[in-house]
Formats: structure tokens, C-alpha cells, sequence
């Protein structure tokens, strides 16, 4: 079964480049360089403008194939040929920056919400403000305005967020054939508290399998908005008014200690701060029972999938057992799509990122590839799709899956296996969820970019120590790492984030 990719994978390879490229750029900048409109506006009956898009992706054996049959739909739709620009996740920052530096030919690039700001400030990407609201009628139309122009800093619209699942709600996610062996029952699960019996059960009866390995027993729980990076957040599930450091709140320490006490009994994995083994594959190898993630509708069957195995999830909620799934700026703006400056005609990439999000083909090319030869139907109405007789995951020339980071996912194709409502149930995941006071509101770090270097190094230093229960003295331990974050510059950048936040929700 071929399921959608999980983006926390992606985020964590992300984490590693991220820094790295920000900062530098970020100590550059002085004053935003001006985004404003400078086009060469074509006639229709001239030659066709030529895109390019550059986004996540490996080289697959029949790109060519498919960037052949993209080409002749863009011609025949918008008078455009097409040019796709691949960019592996290992050098996807440094590759990305080093186009947008050179002038390479680019006109839609994915922009990581983290690495915004420092394109702003360098002037590389262009203020979609001036844009969407003549030439991007259909993205306002199906992402809805609110969510289309979230993607914002300082006023300056960087990208329009991808259509996915966007809610942040967590849960735990165990092996099936265990739980039903020991009797446990999932619908009783509903703090974390509740998880301790369970792991005590599963420890006596399988002494030889790891309860968690995860760094995450901690950071899952976003109970609060993050505000881009945990330097500071809003908490009561983002209806505070107030910028607070999480790190000292008792709902961190009570779940460190907690941490704490699961390792000391054994339920945790005893290098679980340095492992970077993925929990899927310790599951498929039979030495882990359970693991935390975020779990959005059709979860379940993807889960089955990477695990090999059966397995079955309760939702985990606040110490009160109250579940909440919440939305902040952060959730829905993970990758956005943006127009580079480099772009020769802003209008026609305007367009052109309009009709990304509004043409079905399109995604379905880009994400499948062709019928009859990527894919084909499994269903009569021709929503469903599946391998053709004989290829699989092993052998298979094109396919992506890659909904949750290209444009529109919603208009696209559903892979066998996955609910056939999937969109459907996307949208009311996303629908239900309790927006945060400060939705729509990303802050500019360019004022705080030592401080945001010497806290990542502080985070790093204790966070996965403390939140896997590793370390001897969880009380000592989390004093010098808040001791440490404040020496690092951790107030100034709360006290940034307060006062631009202050500031956006004056000018509402």
C-alpha cells in the first residue's frame, strides 16, 4: 500500500539544515528589499512564457515522461511551457538558495516557513499581495482567504500554504496483537497518566520489547501555539494573550518528570536521546510497542503500512483528559508556495500558481504521473487509484506521493487504501480544530538571529536529555537548561514576539 509521506519526517532532516542557512542571511539584513511589481506582461499571441517550479523530489525514471505531458496541458491551458526543477530533501536549502542567488531561471518556488524571512529580507521571493487578489481568484476560492493569506510577515504575503491536513492532535500509536494479548483497553486510554499501567503491563509480559524510543514523549503534546519555534509561545491552546517561555511552565516539568519516571522503570528506550532509528521500522522489528504521533483521519491505514503490522491509536488529551485539535499559523505553514524574484513575468507565475492549485491534471501528473502507466483506476467513479498489474513500490517509474506538499491535494486522485471522503474528512479535521488568538500571525526573527543560534544550541544540548527522561536530576537539569536559555537571549526574543504580536493584533 503507498500512503501519504508523513511530514515530520521531513521536518526532522529540515531541523538539521535550517539553521545553518537562516541566521547568515538573517544578520544581513538591514531594511526588506522592495517586492514591488516589475513585470513584462507578454501579449497572448506571443511566444509561450516558460515556468519553471522547483519542489521536493528525487530524480524518478520517467520524469521526463511525465514533465512531457505536464508541458502539453500548460500549453494548452495557459499558453506556458513548463519546466520542472527537483530538489533533493538532503541539499534542498543550500540547492533553493543557491538558485535564487544566481538568477537562475525560477518562477514558483516551496518556501519552508522558517527560511521566510531571511528570502524577504534578501529579496528573493516577491510579495504575493500584490498578486493574488487579481490573479489568484481560484486559490481565494478553494483555500479560503483566511488560510491563503496566512502565509504573511510583517504584512508581506510569502506563499500560499499547501492543502493538508493542518490540525495539530496527537495520540498514541501501539501494536495491535499486543494490546489485544494483555486485554488493554484503547477506549479508557485518555492521558498520558493512563499510559503508565499499560507500559507496566507490557513490560512484565514482554520484558524484551521497549514500551517508547521516542524523543517526542514531551514535544508531542502542543497543548499551546509555538509561535514558529518554542522560543516562546502562547499557552491554553493558543488563548493566551501572553508570550510565556514553555520550558518553565508546570506543564513542562510535570511531563519530564514523567519522562523520568518511565525511564527509570524501564519503558523507554535506553538510548532514546540519540537513537535515530525511525519508530516505524522498531516496530516492524518487533522491539517496540508503541510510539507517539500526530494522527490526522485515514492515519490508521498508513500506520499499518510503514509498521507491518495491525496496529490501533487513542488520542491523547491535556492532563484533564480534555482532547483539543488545534490551529496555529505554524500548523497550516509548513511549506508554502511562493513567486521567486528571479521570475521574469510576476503575473504569468501568478497565474500559473493559480492554476496549480485549481487544476486537477496538473496535481495528478505531478503527483502520480500517467494513467495506465503510473496508475490506474480501481474504482468506477474514477476517484481511486492503485499500481498497474505488475508494478509496486520497488519497480515503479514515477509516482510522488507527495500530496501534503504540492499545491491541492484536495482535487487530486485518492490512493487505494485510503478512505474515498479522505479530502472530506481533511476538511472537517481542519474545520474542527480551535484556531489560535495569533492565526495568521508568523513573527520576524531578523532582530534575534544570535539569540535564535545560541538557544537552538541550548535546546540541544538538554531538551531531548530531559524529555526522554535521561537525565539523573530532572529538577537540577531543567533549572540549568532555563538558566541557560535566558542567558542565551531568551527573554529579548519573547519579548520580540510579544511586541510584533501586540502590534498585528492592534492593526486588525
Amino acid at each position: 500500500m503507498y500512503l501519504n509521506n508523513s511530514k515530520q519526517r521531513v521536518s526532522r532532516v529540515l531541523s538539521g539544515l535550517l539553521l545553518a542557512a537562516l541566521v547568515p542571511v538573517l544578520l544581513l539584513a538591514g531594511c526588506r528589499k522592495s517586492g514591488a511589481k516589475q513585470n513584462t506582461v507578454s501579449d497572448p499571441a506571443e511566444a509561450p512564457y516558460h515556468i519553471t517550479m522547483a519542489f521536493l523530489g528525487a530524480p524518478m525514471d520517467d520524469d521526463a515522461k511525465v514533465y512531457a505531458a505536464i508541458n502539453e496541458l500548460t500549453l494548452r491551458e495557459l499558453n506556458m511551457t513548463f519546466e520542472a526543477a527537483p530538489l533533493s530533501l538532503g541539499d534542498f536549502v543550500s540547492t533553493l538558495n543557491l538558485m535564487l542567488s544566481g538568477g537562475d531561471n525560477l518562477d514558483i518556488l516551496p518556501v519552508y516557513t522558517p527560511l521566510a524571512a531571511s528570502y524577504i529580507y534578501a529579496g528573493k521571493i516577491v510579495d504575493l499581495a500584490d498578486y493574488i487578489y487579481d490573479y489568484g481568484k481560484d486559490i481565494l476560492r478553494l483555500v479560503g482567504e483566511d488560510v491563503a493569506t496566512s502565509g504573511s510577515v510583517n504584512g508581506f504575503i510569502f506563499g500560499v500554504p499547501s492543502q493538508k491536513e493542518s490540525a495539530s492532535l496527537s495520540g498514541i500509536v501501539m501494536r495491535k496483537d499486543i494490546v489485544d494479548a494483555l486485554g488493554i483497553d484503547v477506549s479508557a486510554i485518555h492521558t498520558l497518566d493512563d499510559l503508565t499501567p499499560i507500559f507496566a503491563k507490557v513490560k512484565a509480559n514482554y520484558p524484551d520489547i521497549d514500551c517508547l524510543a521516542s524523543k517526542n514523549a514531551v514535544s508531542q503534546w502542543e497543548n499551546y501555539d509555538t509561535l514558529s519555534d518554542r522560543f516562546g509561545v502562547l499557552i491554553d491552546n493558543g488563548q493566551s494573550a501572553t508570550v510565556v517561555n514553555w520550558y518553565e511552565t508546570a506543564d513542562y516539568k510535570t511531563k519530564v518528570n514523567r519522562a523520568r519516571e518511565w525511564y527509570k522503570a524501564g519503558y523507554i528506550k535506553l538510548d532514546a536521546a540519540t537513537s535515530t532509528d525511525l519508530e516505524t521500522n522498531l516496530v516492524m522489528a518487533g522491539s517496540l510497542f508503541a510510539y507517539f504521533s500526530y494522527i490526522k483521519p485515514g492515519y490508521l491505514e498508513q500506520a499499518n503500512a510503514q509498521c507491518g503490522r495491525e496496529m490501533v491509536y487513542a488520542y491523547i488529551g491535556t492532563d484533564d483528559g480534555k482532547t483539543l485539535n488545534n490551529l496555529s499559523s505554524s500548523n497550516v505553514n509548513f511549506f508554502n508556495w511562493g513567486i521567486a524574484q528571479n521570475s521574469k513575468d510576476k503575473v504569468k507565475a501568478m497565474r500559473f500558481l493559480n492554476f496549480a492549485y485549481s487544476s486537477p491534471e496538473f496535481i495528478n501528473l505531478l503527483n502520480w504521473g500517467i494513467e495506465g502507466e503510473h496508475y490506474v483506476f480501481v474504482d468506477d467513479g474514477k476517484k481511486v487509484i492503485d499500481y498497474p498489474p505488475g508494478i509496486n513500490a520497488a519497480n515503479a517509474k514515477y509516482g510522488r506521493n507527495l500530496g501534503w506538499h504540492f499545491p491541492n491535494q484536495y482535487i487530486a486522485y485518492i490512493w487505494n487504501g485510503l478512505p474515498t471522503d479522505i479530502w472530506e474528512q481533511y476538511k472537517a479535521f481542519n474545520d474542527s480544530a480551535l484556531k489560535s488568538k495569533a492565526f495568521g500571525f508568523l513573527y520576524d526573527p531578523s532582530s534575534v538571529a544570535n539569540e535564535l543560534a545560541a538557544l537552538t544550541g541550548v535546546q540541544a544540548e538538554y531538551a531531548a536529555a530531559l524529555e526522554t527522561g535521561s537525565v539523573s536530576d530532572t529538577e537540577k537539569t531543567l533549572k540549568e537548561f532555563n538558566d541557560k536559555l535566558y542567558a542565551a537571549g531568551l527573554q529579548k526574543v519573547i519579548d520580540t514576539k510579544q511586541a510584533q504580536l501586540d502590534a498585528w493584533w492592534a492593526s486588525r
